[in-house]
């Protein structure tokens, strides 16, 4: 029996040797918005109507339970939080809320798909536009993240048929990608005023039994949110007219 447990923790250790890379286009996919207007003249129809400054409502999405956990913690949206202090301090912003899940009117159950694992569907714009007006929120921002990991081994790897190599040998990578998708609407005519994507990635080698991916993931999702925060308050800002 010891002699089969052995044979199968290498054969887990050692039967991903080669990077997989990832899939952008899934990750896209996963983080993307569903089309909810199919009038194209309606929407061309639509214009403008933010007062300046305006009440700013921010739905954070859980895309996924990661290790049965949300996807954002609460030190991570607070980030978000810090970006729109800034902008109320400029005056662009006169006031920001955080939408609670129990607003909104979503009755979607997470799915499991054995190729992204458990995934809750974003709630219809409508929906969460309706939240926001329950704020008396002039804008509604959507955030959503996800993630992936690349985990492959080295050639220090072959240490690993020691067993005890596995535990100080470091022969695996663990490769993180983060996407975080923002999309700002008005909440009175759902008019489109901006969308930002951007990227974060992290790296770590270590033995196999040790390296933990969830910590990689999240200093990858903190350099995205860096990035995004950055992003956002320069586009809120241009968007109210309040730069040269």
């Amino acid at each position: 029996m010891k002699h089969l447990l052995a044979a199968i923790l290498l054969l887990t250790l050692t039967g991903c040797a080669m990077s997989k890379g990832f899939d952008r286009n899934v990750l896209r996919e996963r983080v993307s918005q569903p089309v909810t207007d199919t009038n194209i003249q309606a929407v061309l129809n639509l214009k403008p109507q933010l007062p300046k400054p305006f009440k700013l409502a921010i739905y954070v999405h859980n895309p996924e339970v990661f290790q049965r956990k949300p996807f954002w913690t609460e030190i991570e949206k607070n980030s978000l939080q810090d970006a729109t202090d800034t902008l109320k301090q400029s005056g662009v912003i006169s006031d920001v809320v955080f939408i609670a899940a129990s607003v909104v009117q979503h009755n979607s159950e997470p799915q499991f798909n054995p190729r992204i694992g458990l995934h809750a569907p974003m709630p219809r714009v409508q929906e969460l536009r309706l939240a926001a007006a329950r704020y008396g929120a002039d804008a509604l921002l959507t955030v959503n993240g996800i993630s992936s990991i690349d985990r492959y081994n080295n050639v220090w790897s072959l240490a690993y048929w020691t067993i005890v190599g596995a535990y100080f040998v470091p022969g695996t990578h663990s490769d993180a990608l983060v996407m975080i998708s923002g999309v700002l609407w008005d909440v009175r005519n759902e008019y489109l005023y901006a969308t930002e994507e951007v990227k974060g990635g992290a790296q770590k080698r270590g033995p196999a039994l040790i390296l933990d991916d969830a910590e990689v993931i999240r200093q990858a999702k903190q350099v995205a949110l860096t990035e995004f925060s950055h992003t956002l308050t320069a586009r809120l800002t241009r968007l109210n007219g309040n730069t040269p």
